[in-house]
């Protein structure tokens, strides 16, 4: 849309008021989108809507209410994650949104547990087609800055630690016939690092400084790399990536010192069944006496 002044009505559909406080900051002057947008106080003034939080039972109907009464061309703009996906209340019985999930056609999602004033100015700045000055020191980021998760494509083994404690579901991963795919998906992440802390390999996934995080839709917040998988020995299931078995087999020589030199062979055999297929009566069997011979061999025997 052309560069006007654009009035905007703000409604908290239920949030913390993280989001708004820095709605309001985003307006300061020297984040320079202030002297472009006016808040208004009746959503029938107003030609966009800001919303935060998730809608519950209690708000749904009059979010809906404020979206028909604004002017054309209705502009939407969702901030925060809660705002996306009801964020860290997406499990709670009252809960009745997002707004794109009531009808509201939903012009530009903004991510972040809140999102910094600085995204939602250049999102403000995208939707009036302004060119912001971004040099001044204050549009960058401080050090341990906790931004947009990012998987190493080199150093990532796609284990899926991260997704199996993410607390709010934003890393996951599926199997295909060949490949697993590792997701992170920008509208549910709260930049908590928990992913980077679990992590077992040193930067397989890791918070960025990357801050701008808004999308015109919920398919662009998804980002992600695959990883091939291999197949079984014995029943030929895809069951873990060549990079996690080759991790693991690195650990263990490592921390095993030569105890399992000579036995590298047989261990890697080992290690390409599947579980169910290692749980085989033979299998266990030939684990055991793996053990048993690497045991002997620490004692020197």
């Amino acid at each position: 849309m052309a560069v006007k002044k654009l009035r905007v009505f703000r409604a908290d559909a239920s949030s913390c008021n993280g989001c708004d406080i820095e709605v309001l900051e985003a307006l300061l002057p020297r984040f320079k989108v202030g002297d472009y947008v006016e808040l208004v106080y009746k959503p029938e003034e107003a030609e966009a809507l800001v919303i935060t939080g998730g809608a519950n039972f209690k708000t749904a109907d009059e979010v809906r209410a404020v979206y028909e009464k604004l002017r054309e061309p209705k502009i939407v703009i969702c901030v925060g994650s809660c705002a996306i996906s009801k964020g860290i209340f997406a499990e709670g019985y009252p809960m009745r949104g997002p707004a794109d999930q009531l009808g509201i056609p939903v012009t530009v999602f903004i991510g972040g547990c809140p999102p910094r004033p600085q995204a939602i100015a250049q999102a403000i700045a995208s939707l009036l087609g302004l060119e912001l000055d971004i040099s001044e020191d204050y549009w960058g980021v401080p050090e341990g800055f906790r931004g947009l998760p990012e998987f190493d494509t080199e150093k990532c083994v796609a284990c899926g630690a991260c997704a199996n404690t993410c607390p709010t579901g934003a890393m996951s991963y599926e199997d295909g016939e060949t490949e697993r795919a590792m997701r992170v998906n920008y509208g549910l992440c709260i930049y908590c690092a928990t992913c980077e802390e679990i992590c077992p390999e040193e930067g397989g996934v890791k918070l960025t400084g990357e801050y701008k995080a808004f999308f015109k839709g919920k398919d662009e917040m998804v980002k992600g790399i695959e990883v091939p998988l291999r197949k079984c020995a014995n029943c030929g299931r895809p069951f873990a990536t060549d990079k996690q078995l080759e991790a693991c087999l690195r650990r263990i020589m490592e921390r095993s010192g030569d105890v399992f030199g000579p036995l590298a062979e047989e261990l890697k055999a080992m290690m390409s069944y599947c579980r169910d297929c290692r749980h085989t009566v033979a299998n266990v069997r030939a684990g055991k006496a793996l053990l048993i011979r690497a045991s002997l061999a620490s004692l020197g025997q």
